[in-house]
Parts: structure tokens; C-alpha cells; sequence
């Protein structure tokens, strides 16, 4: 996959010609690692990887509500899929393939599912989808689920018997755990559960733009004791100003959230994840919409931030983190070394 980089700097975050350069520089030199965003399959998704260039990403490889033959097929097809266009893309299960990915101009897929529903109350079918290339695995949706109880539940009664098993055995393999859609209490008791650190690989936080889906500050302070990573989302859903809540989201309301959470938790402590979805339609928009009007507040024209409306525009990122006058190494934990660390420690290569 080339290097070559979007050469459109985002209207919202404008650059003197040496900030340009910069960035630039910077972000072609970075690890960019988009730790939550579902990859359509197809070339749209290679061409846009290659303009924003994104070295990893962690792919929402089965819907959530999939059952158990369902999300194989899925993971079957997505394996065929990055065997057809070896030259672009590659199946990551270990952190030296993300260094490969970048050696070799080729984007890293990581498998991240966002649910468990697919494993039921079956424990050894971890083992089946770990052997399958799941190095990523978010315990609940909006649901409830076996293991806990997700943000859209009335009540949150916490990580379930089952689920500190499942949190153990991902332990003990070397799968992420993923707590973005969880409960608040399910959150926590994963965290104090898990003997590994564990991520919220795309969510945001709860005082600066409230939501179900956001993070309070004492969840987000219990991540990082425990060497955690947050990702923040590109969503306008997700990054509104509450006093001006039908503005759509843009670059400096992304950087509003990243500092708010460097200065509460600390640089090692975040990241992006930016769930971008590449296989919503309008219609698919609208029937969520109607099922989770919360989640789903804004047009589908301005559901995304703008100046990160896909992959392609993870450069501006690194723009508006050079005009915010973020430093080259903030910036690049930022980028993708923060979640590269998480991700070393839980795979172990």
C-alpha cells in the first residue's frame, strides 16, 4: 500500500506551510492505529486506508447481534477477503504485524467484534474464534448478554459469574477486552476483574458531551490505574457541545476531548477509534435511528465529524494535533503507539 497522504488539509484547522509540513511528516513516520471502525471489503476501503494512511485497524468483523454461524461466515469471508489482496492488507494476531503492515506499506486488520453474543454462555468457543484471528473482543453491545449488561439497559447488574470467566479466559489467551458499549458497572467490574489492561476502543467522555455511551471520570481514572486506553470516535453523536447540541461535530471538538482526557488520565492513556462504518446505507441509518434515536441523533450527512468523515481523513488528525501544539511524541502515542503498547502486553508479541 503507498504512503502517499491526502494532500487536503481540513478547512476547520488551517496550517501555515510549515505546520504542514509537519504533520505530514509526522503522520507518514506514525503508527496510526484506528482501533474501532468497520471495514467495508471491497476497494474503496484500500483506497481510503491509503489516502488517511492508517497502519492498523481494529474491525468490527462480526454485527453485533450475529449468532454463532453467522459471525463465522463473516469471519470466513473476511479472512478470504485479506487473502485476496495480500499486497494491501494482512490479518494481524500479533503486534509485529502491525510493525510488518508499516514495513511493507500495507494496512494490519485486526479482528474486534462488538459483542460476545456468537459465544453464548460457551466458554471454549473463545478458544475457537482466538484460533480464527480474534485478538479484539468487546463483551456487550447495548444489550444484555451472558457476560454483562450493556449502556442501553434500564439497569446494570454488572459483570455476571460468566463474564469474570470469559474475562479470565481472554486473559489467559491474549484477547483485548473491549468495553466501549458496556454498562457502567459492567465496565468497572471488568476492569477490576481483568489481570490485563483492557480499552474502551471508541467512546468519549461523559462530562464534556453526556451520553449513555460516554465514560465518567471515575471509570476512565479506573482504566488508566490499570494501563488502559481510550479511543476517541469521529461521531457527532459522540463529540457534541451540550450548549450547542444540533452543531455538528468538527476537528476542534475532536481535539476538545482528546486534551480533556490527556489532562484527566495522562498521554499513555489515549487514542483514536474512530468507528467509522463503511457498509451504512441511509437506510440501514434510519431503521437504527428508530431504534436507538439517542445514538443515532444526527442526519446521516453530519453523522461524522467534520473533516473526519472516513479513513481517509485520519491526517487531519495529526493537523489539528500540531496546531493545538500537541509535541511529536504526544502525538504519535496518540496516533497509534498508546494502543500498540496495550496490545503488546495482552497478545504478548
Amino acid at each position: 500500500m503507498s504512503t502517499a497522504l491526502s494532500n487536503e488539509p481540513a478547512a476547520a484547522v488551517p496550517l501555515t506551510a510549515e505546520q504542514e509540513e509537519r504533520a505530514v511528516r509526522l503522520h507518514r513516520e506514525s503508527l496510526v492505529i484506528d482501533c474501532s471502525s468497520v471495514v467495508a471489503r471491497e476497494p474503496e476501503h484500500i483506497v481510503r486506508a491509503r489516502a488517511g494512511g492508517v497502519t492498523a485497524t481494529n474491525h468490527t468483523v462480526t454485527n453485533p447481534a450475529s449468532d454463532l454461524p453467522q459471525a463465522l461466515r463473516e469471519i470466513t469471508a473476511a479472512r478470504r477477503w485479506i487473502e485476496a489482496n495480500d499486497a494491501d492488507v494482512l490479518l494481524a494476531t500479533t503486534t509485529e504485524h502491525i510493525h510488518e503492515a508499516k514495513r511493507s506499506n500495507r494496512e494490519a486488520i485486526v479482528f474486534g467484534p462488538q459483542n460476545s453474543e456468537f459465544i453464548g454462555n460457551s466458554l471454549p468457543l473463545l478458544d475457537t474464534f482466538y484460533d480464527l484471528g480474534v485478538r479484539v473482543m468487546q463483551l456487550t453491545y447495548q444489550r444484555q448478554n451472558w457476560i454483562g449488561d450493556g449502556c442501553g439497559e434500564p439497569r446494570d447488574a454488572g459483570l455476571s459469574t460468566f463474564g469474570r470467566s470469559v474475562v479470565a479466559r481472554m486473559n489467559e489467551l491474549g484477547m483485548v477486552v473491549d468495553l466501549s458499549h458496556c454498562g457502567q458497572v459492567t465496565g468497572r467490574d471488568a476492569i477490576e476483574a481483568s489481570a490485563q489492561p483492557v480499552i474502551f476502543s471508541h467512546a468519549h467522555p461523559n462530562r464534556l458531551s453526556p451520553h449513555i455511551r460516554a465514560k465518567d471520570d471515575d471509570l476512565l481514572r479506573a482504566l488508566a490505574d490499570r494501563g488502559g486506553v481510550i479511543g476517541i470516535t469521529a461521531l457527532s453523536t459522540f463529540l457534541y457541545d451540550p450548549e450547542r447540541p444540533d452543531k455538528r461535530a468538527d476537528l476542534p471538538a475532536f481535539v476538545r476531548h482528546l486534551r480533556y482526557l490527556v489532562d484527566l488520565i495522562g498521554i499513555d492513556h489515549v487514542g483514536i477509534g474512530l468507528d467509522f462504518d463503511e457498509t451504512i446505507t441511509l437506510e440501514k441509518w434510519a431503521a437504527e435511528r428508530r431504534h436507538w434515536p439517542d445514538l443515532y441523533k444526527w442526519d446521516f450527512a453530519e453523522r461524522r465529524a467534520e473533516g473526519l468523515t472516513n479513513s481517509a481523513d485520519a491526517v487531519n488528525i495529526t493537523r489539528a494535533l500540531v496546531v493545538a501544539d500537541f509535541g511529536d511524541d504526544d502525538i504519535r502515542k496518540i496516533l497509534g503507539l498508546n494502543f500498540l503498547r496495550v496490545f503488546q502486553t495482552v497478545w504478548g508479541t
